[in-house]
């Protein structure tokens, strides 16, 4: 199975949770030896994992990202944030659903609406 290569898009949450120093640090571990490797991965890994920590203890948590309450306008957000990082085939997929969500978002209006008297 081929897989294709795609340009890393970091998230929103990597954002939060990643700094130009651990990034350094990522880039070295390929270049040490194997058992220093896994301890140097391990301290990377928990680096990242107290900034996890220290994002979720602020106040407000900044990871918020709709700017509605709609739970139909979240799930179109969520797909269409998902969808940079599918394969052709997937991105696909999401369209269809996008459009199948769409459709029943139009109908609902048409038929649900309440007309003024």
């Amino acid at each position: 199975m081929e897989q294709e290569q795609y340009e890393y898009t970091p998230t929103t949450f990597d954002i939060e949770t990643q700094s130009r120093n651990i990034q350094m640090l990522k880039t070295v571990i390929p270049y040490m030896d194997g058992p220093r490797q896994k301890n140097f991965a391990m301290i990377v890994k928990f680096l990242e994992l107290r900034n996890v920590a220290s994002l979720f203890n602020a106040e407000p948590i900044s990871l918020s990202m709709c700017s509605t309450d709609d739970p139909s306008e979240k799930r179109v957000q969520l797909l269409n944030d998902i969808k940079k990082f599918c394969t052709p085939a997937e991105q696909d997929s999401i369209d269809m659903m996008l459009t199948a969500f769409q459709m029943f978002s139009s109908y609902d209006t048409f038929f649900h609406t309440p007309t003024p008297e």
